[in-house]
């Protein structure tokens, strides 16, 4: 027997060829925002002056959902459907180039609303919008056109809602006479509303000089918090999720209704190639909306974005500096511009802020469009489906692919590449999609990995720093899909030497950047390894804000790291510590404060002293002489000669 037939959750165009019971059952979303926009229509209802309402937000938001459920809303509800109808004008209006045109498609779209239900008025209808259009020169023809709306308006004695989508497209497509003649019909009028959308607040609505300034009370649609995210996911069959599992795929979508529901049905199939044709149409359907977007950027603005959505996850300044080859200061700049126009989503504060697309299509489209080849495209979505799936998941859509690709396609090749790169992903993949060397592949690709941290750590010690660099960032491209990356110590020692490196070079707010990212990463997991890196990132980056003229905050940082892991028994964090306390006496001596100064070193020493039979070990031993010199130092600049002499000796 089979189950209920679950409601089809349209990606584009809902509400076409679906009932207004099917709307309403899919409605799993924006139901604030749909309360709030049904409310002003009522209001209107008994009103002599009507409010209007524009919908703004990105596309694949949920604006046309809103509007069908609305159109649904106004012809079901016992109290609205006998006073107001819906006039649904096409999602774009490409008809529309005069306020003529506009009455006249209003007059079209009407007369299809009322077919079913009042064919006699609807065929009057058809045949004034057939004579008005036959009368395209008369001057007076949106007079007459805007005449015959509001007549059937009368004669069904019914408020009009009309619901005009892409309103900044219209907008600018229109004469010059559209937006004071639409204006002057709306506030008179007391039986129409005006219920638009648009994809972003555009420049007509900011200036005073233009018709629709002050004209409407804005509804913005937001990404999908994770509550909304599960509630979606639950109606397109995704199946049950907790929030924690929801969240990796809220941040993979940006908050996106339209990408969760083409994941939540790859979920329900657990498909590659169709996930993978679904991004490919989707990204084909709005090519032009997403290359209008970044051209619209002013060009540096452009290169930093194209640096971060590349990048594809949340990245520090510094990443993003670095892939888009600017100054991190600059970078930083663009940066604020970007998220105050709601580009880019910042998570954390201060030094510890993570930069993300607010908009992750924005990610695939670059991706799809800048590597081309299908097995690179299928590389990607792996990396996709790794973040966003549970194991189980993903072990099943791996294993589909031995029946839905054949051996020797583009698909199979993607898998390879991702296999070679990443043997946590290779110990998913049953062997025999990979035959014929997967084994060796998934070897070489651990001694790789292995090989590579290696290199980083031998340049680090031969002092060769530009190649640290470049080494760890080779190294976190191949290995650091951060599904793994907070438990895996090869890239915590990566990121922290990457970190010490830039210190070497003297670029403190890179280095900074990258300690910044070990500490978000690994300060609070369980491993003594990976404590220990994210300790020696807190010294690391508390020297670099030092020397970067930051005192305070320098400060603040080795504090931190003594207080978090100042307890610990463990020889190798009493080590890091330790030299947390010397430098930051140090650094307290510079501002004046010997006495602090004084107890910072006293600190580093005993931390040493506990570890018993290891004051040998090199690093133990210059810690300690060197607190020792700084603390005698003190006392001789003070002038306390023989507590010096005894310090010293």
């Amino acid at each position: 027997m089979n189950g209920p037939r679950l409601p089809t959750v349209r990606k584009f165009n809902p509400g076409l060829l679906q009932s207004d019971g099917d709307i309403i059952a899919q409605f799993a979303v924006r139901r604030a925002e749909f309360r709030t926009v049904r409310r002003v229509v009522r209001e209107n209802l008994d009103s002599p002056s009507c409010q209007h309402v524009l919908i703004v937000g990105p596309r694949g938001r949920g604006k046309t959902m809103l509007l069908a459920r609305l159109a649904a809303e106004l012809r079901t509800d016992p109290a609205l459907s006998p006073r107001a109808l819906p006039v649904q004008f096409m999602e774009e209006s490409h008809e529309v180039f005069s306020l003529a045109d506009f009455w006249l498609e209003a007059l079209f779209h009407l007369a299809r609303e009322i077919a079913a239900a009042r064919p006699e008025i609807a065929a009057e209808l058809r045949a004034t919008h057939g004579d008005l259009k036959s009368r395209w020169r008369e001057r007076e023809l949106a007079d007459r056109a805007r005449a015959a709306v509001i007549g059937a308006a009368e004669l069904l004695d019914r408020h009009l809602v009309l619901m005009v989508e892409n309103l900044q497209a219209l907008s600018d497509s229109v004469d010059k006479h559209f937006g004071w003649g639409l204006r002057h019909a709306l506030q008179t009028e007391p039986r129409l509303t005006l219920v638009a959308t648009a994809t972003s607040r555009f420049d007509a609505l900011e200036d005073v000089r233009h018709a629709f300034y002050e004209l409407f009370r804005t509804v913005g649609l937001k990404p999908l918090d994770i509550d909304s995210c599960l509630r979606l996911w639950r109606a397109v069959g995704g199946g049950e999720r907790s929030e924690m599992e929801i969240e990796p795929i809220r941040i993979l979508t940006g908050g996106s209704p339209r990408l969760l529901v083409i994941i939540a049905r790859f979920a329900r199939r657990l498909s590659l190639r169709d996930l993978m044709e679904e991004l490919v149409v989707l990204i084909d359907d709005h090519t032009e909306y997403f290359r209008g977007h970044l051209e619209g950027m002013p060009r540096t603005e452009r290169r930093v974005y194209l640096a971060l959505i590349d990048l594809w996850r949340p990245s520090t300044t510094g990443e993003i500096a670095e892939r888009a080859a600017l100054d991190v200061r600059h970078v930083s700049t663009m940066l604020g511009r970007l998220a105050a126009r709601g580009a880019v989503l910042v998570e954390g504060a201060g030094r510890k802020k993570l930069y993300s697309a607010a908009e992750r299509l924005y990610c695939i489209y670059y991706k799809l469009r800048r590597d081309r080849g299908e097995a690179i495209v299928v590389h990607h979505l792996i990396r996709f489906m790794r973040a966003a799936f549970a194991e189980t998941e993903q072990r099943q859509a791996f294993a589909a692919l031995l029946t839905e690709s054949p051996k020797d396609s583009a698909v199979i090749e993607g898998v390879r590449l991702a296999a070679a790169e990443d043997p946590g992903f290779a110990d998913l993949v049953p062997n025999e999609l990979i035959a014929g060397g997967a084994h060796a592949r998934r070897v070489g690709a651990r001694d790789g990995y292995e090989s590579l941290v290696d290199r980083i750590v031998a340049a680090f010690h031969e002092e060769k720093f530009e190649r640290v660099v470049e080494l760890a960032n080779r190294f976190l491209t191949l290995r650091d899909d951060r599904s793994l990356s907070t438990v895996d110590p090869s890239v915590a020692k990566a990121i922290v030497l990457k970190g010490q490196a830039f210190h070497r070079l003297t670029d403190y707010p890179a280095s900074i950047a990258a300690c910044t990212e070990a500490i978000h990463r690994f300060a609070d997991n369980p491993a003594q390894e990976l404590r220990a890196s994210a300790a020696l990132a807190y010294v690391t980056k508390g020297d670099s804000e030092f020397l970067n003229g930051d005192v305070v905050e320098a400060l603040a940082t080795w504090r931190d790291a003594i207080g978090r892991y100042g307890a610990d028994t463990a020889p190798a964090l009493r080590l890091v510590t330790a030299k947390a306390s010397l430098i930051m006496g140090i650094a307290l001596r510079t501002t004046g404060d010997i006495e602090a100064a004084v107890a910072a070193w006293s600190d580093a020493i005993a931390r040493i002293s506990g570890d018993a039979g290891t004051n040998t070990d090199t690093a133990r031993r210059q810690i300690r002489m060197l607190a020792f010199l700084h603390t005698g130092a003190a006392q001789y600049a003070l002038e306390d000669f023989q507590a010096a002499t005894a310090t010293w000796k």
